[in-house]
């Protein structure tokens, strides 16, 4: 992430089969020193786990405010 102002902010990642159905997975809060500086999921995607193979929707969120809104297909 980057462009978050200073400040504490709540990020947010929904995921499900169903687009219009998503659950979300992890809500946790950070501090954002500058918007120049980044803030790292990598960690926070790579732990997600998949119930079984298939195309997944994701919604990362910001404040309540969407930033990225994909799908993905996992692999068996």
């Amino acid at each position: 992430l980057t462009d978050c102002s200073a400040g504490r902010h709540e990020v947010r990642i929904s995921l499900g089969p169903d687009p219009t159905n998503l659950q979300p997975l992890i809500r946790r809060s950070f501090d954002s020193p500058s918007p120049l500086q980044r803030i790292n999921l990598i960690n926070e995607i790579r732990n997600l786990s998949f119930p079984s193979a298939g195309e997944y929707s994701i919604l990362i969120e910001v404040d309540d405010e969407p930033i990225l809104a994909t799908s993905m297909h996992v692999l068996g």
